[in-house]
């Protein structure tokens, strides 16, 4: 399969489509997401009303609902990383892509290391990514059909609760997912020029903005569409 996302383009609102491998997998700003064998692939067709605005930070609302279902399956070091990112430690181990499809439906996808080696195929992911396989202690992982079920339910989920709380109401809950402060580094979009580019991530603020403590302790809002990328140093 080449990708969910585009197999989904033109289906209906509340359709899925599922794949254990993608031969053409998509990330963030159209980076390549390795999508081998012994992953998890997902993407949800999910109602839109056509207000962008009110879209804004949806994928993070996704990301918390979606780590509740990893750590309800033994998982509980599952952490988020800004702005899409599911984490083990410093390890990848899933990210999320939100991206119109019709005129009326958003697109949702997800991609999961279970068991996979995505650094097999690209030796850059060695050190980068991970897999959920090697942080279950020896238990099993969950059935495929069930943590897809458990999966396709959060996204719904994430969905009725963003359209009541919006971004503003989930920023308090997020402050929860983000795991130990890490010092990062933040890449500008382009023509921005950043006037703090580098401190401790302290979650979002209710605008959406990312928060950065500096070294003097200040902290500072940094617009979400002024960031072109964030890194963890």
């Amino acid at each position: 399969m080449p990708s969910t996302q585009r197999l989904a383009l033109e289906l209906p609102a509340w359709s899925a489509v599922w794949a254990d491998v993608q031969t053409a997998g998509r990330g963030q700003a159209s980076r390549t997401f390795v999508s081998d064998a012994g992953g998890l692939y997902l993407t949800a067709v999910l109602p839109y009303a056509g207000d962008a605005l009110a879209a804004r930070g949806f994928a993070l609302a996704v990301g918390w609902a979606v780590r509740r279902v990893l750590r309800r399956a033994g998982f509980r070091a599952v952490r988020l990383r800004w702005p899409n990112d599911l984490m083990l430690d410093t390890a990848k181990v899933g990210g999320i892509l939100v991206e119109q499809g019709g005129p009326h439906t958003l697109l949702v996808g997800l991609g999961l290391n279970l068991t996979n080696a995505p650094w097999a195929s690209d030796e850059e992911l060695k050190g980068i990514a991970g897999r959920l396989a090697d942080a279950n202690q020896g238990r099993p992982l969950p059935e495929r059909v069930t943590l897809v079920r458990q999966l396709l339910q959060a996204m719904a989920f994430a969905h009725r609760e963003f359209g009541r709380r919006r971004l503003a109401g989930f920023s308090a809950l997020l402050q929860r997912c983000w795991g130990e402060p890490r010092e990062v580094a933040l890449e500008p979009a382009r023509g921005v020029m950043l006037t703090v580019a580098r401190g401790w991530f302290s979650g979002i603020d209710a605008g959406g903005a990312v928060k950065l403590k500096t070294g003097t302790g200040e902290v500072v809002a940094v617009p979400a569409h002024h960031i072109a990328r964030l890194r963890e140093v």
